[in-house]
Parts: structure tokens; C-alpha cells; sequence
């Protein structure tokens, strides 16, 4: 009998980031951000000596990801792999002359992998320049990758995709910020102590609830599975807005419903006494 062993990491309001596999409450299909970028007149259409990662045969491939299995598990990997590292680098709290008002922001960002492995062709819209300009500064960290090959030869693939950042501005009146107090955890504790707790409440509670069986059945021949949460701790302590981002749709599914099901907090995130939406992202590791 397979034990399940969940790990966890709790990126707070921090990053939110989805490519390809994008599954919502209300939609569980895929979503090309390439085409959404399109649409929205941020890149042209692809061109001639371009592939598009929608019918490549052999996708671009990240340092890190070269043993997973199949095109779609390695553009997840690829993904993961990429939000780590603006998790890392990207400096959210912005210039004293900035006028973006802190909270959640988002920036457009698309590139091409060149037929060497290089990141080529990078552009950023955002709400500023110094946003776009961090965002193509941490782009730059990306390590050459493996090319997408095509018939055998090396191709040149665009790739494009959506950030959500929280962001600081320390000039506007956001400040004296509160964390969402989840149940269990003692009110009166500092602000970490309040982040710590709650943090540990919430991946206890997807520990606790989330069908390993499902996945054992969705992925038979694999011994593991990650996914990604994004959800907001609404003003009434209320978990809504949620998305799954999964390599399976069964395990979006699942990884959906058990954040549905997340108890209401016991008090909500407050910035100067007043209660305030919070973002959460959840990147998770399920071994079955």
C-alpha cells in the first residue's frame, strides 16, 4: 500500500504563475497564453522560422526537468521552474517616485527560446517601466536551455506568460499589515508568528484532505505529481478565486476542491485596521 507524503512550499502574496495547464473553478480545459497575449496585441502571430509550443514535436526543456516524461509535463516543470525564480529575484517594493498603488499587479511577459537554448526577443508590458524593466532583468537568470527541436532540427520557440505580483509601495497607505488568522492560531501572537501558524494550518489541512487515490489512478505510471494553487483570502476570511494549475485534469480537480473546502479564517488580512483581500499561491509535491 502506497503512504502518502505531501511537501509543500507557501509562497505568500507573492507570485502567481500559470503557463499552458490552467485549470479554474468554472473552466477545467487548457489555455494558451500565447494566443491571450496575442489577442491583446503584445506579441505578433508566430512567425515563419518560429514553432509554436502547441505542436512542437520536442519542447524547449529547463535545467531540472530533462527527466520528466512527455511535452506537457516538461513545459509544467518548465513552468514551476521559471515561477521559482522570480520568486527568488523579483524585487517587489518599488522606487519612491513609483504612482503603482501597493497589492496585486500584473505584468505580461513573452520571449523565444532560440535555436541555441537562449532566452531571445524578450518584452514586458506592466503598469510601469520599473515593473517591466524587474521583470526582464529577472528573465535574464533564466539558464540556457535544451531547444525545441522540430523534424530533428533545432527550432526557434515563442513562449509567453502572465505574472501576478504583490507589490510594495512604501509612499501610499497600505501599510500596518495583518495577516489572515487562520483557526487555531493565536491572535495575540506577532505578525510572523500569525504567517508562520497559518502557513502550517493550511498545508496540514491539504495534507489532510487531498485524494491521493485519485492520483494514483490519474498517473499510474508515476510516482509523483506537482500542482499549483492560487486563491484569495477574501475580506470575510473566505478562500475564493481559486485555480489549480496540474500536468492531469483529474489532479487540477482535486487540488481545486480541497481548497474549496478550506475553513473559513478566523479573521481576515487587515491593512490599517481594515480588512483587505490577500493572494495566496501554493506550489506542492504529491507522492503516491
Amino acid at each position: 500500500m502506497k503512504l502518502p507524503v505531501i511537501f509543500a512550499t507557501l509562497l505568500f502574496g507573492f507570485l502567481s504563475f500559470s503557463q499552458e495547464k490552467t485549470y479554474t473553478k468554472s473552466e477545467l480545459d487548457s489555455m494558451s497564453l500565447e494566443d491571450s497575449f496575442s489577442n491583446k496585441g503584445l506579441i505578433n502571430s508566430v512567425q515563419k522560422d518560429t514553432t509554436s509550443f502547441k505542436i512542437i514535436e520536442n519542447v524547449p526543456v529547463y535545467k531540472g526537468c530533462e527527466k520528466e516524461k512527455g511535452n506537457t509535463a516538461k513545459k509544467n516543470c518548465m513552468s514551476l521552474k521559471i515561477a521559482e525564480l522570480f520568486k527568488q529575484h523579483f524585487n517587489t517594493t518599488l522606487p519612491e517616485d513609483s504612482k503603482v498603488p501597493s497589492g496585486k499587479t500584473r505584468i505580461f511577459l513573452s520571449f523565444h527560446v532560440d535555436k541555441d537554448g537562449s532566452i531571445v526577443d524578450s518584452i514586458a508590458r506592466g503598469p510601469d517601466k520599473y515593473l517591466e524593466n524587474e521583470a526582464l532583468r529577472v528573465l535574464k537568470f533564466i539558464p540556457k536551455l535544451i531547444p525545441g527541436f522540430q523534424k530533428g532540427e533545432p527550432v526557434k520557440v515563442p513562449y509567453s506568460l502572465p505574472l501576478i505580483v504583490m507589490i510594495e509601495n512604501k509612499n501610499d497607505t497600505k501599510i500596518n499589515f495583518t495577516y489572515p488568522v487562520f483557526r487555531g492560531c493565536d491572535e495575540s501572537k506577532t505578525n510572523e508568528e500569525l504567517k508562520k501558524c497559518s502557513q502550517e494550518k493550511i498545508k496540514n489541512f491539504i495534507k489532510m484532505s487531498f485524494d491521493t487515490g485519485k492520483a494514483d489512478v490519474a498517473l499510474p505510471l508515476e510516482k509523483s505529481t506537482k500542482f499549483q494553487l492560487d486563491f484569495i483570502i477574501n475580506k470575510k476570511g473566505k478562500v475564493e478565486q481559486v485555480n489549480a494549475k496540474a500536468n492531469h485534469r483529474a489532479i487540477a480537480i482535486e487540488a481545486i476542491k480541497v481548497a474549496k473546502r478550506i475553513p473559513k479564517f478566523k479573521k481576515p488580512g487587515t491593512s490599517n485596521g481594515k480588512a483587505v483581500e490577500v493572494p495566496y499561491s501554493l506550489l506542492m509535491t504529491i507522492y503516491f
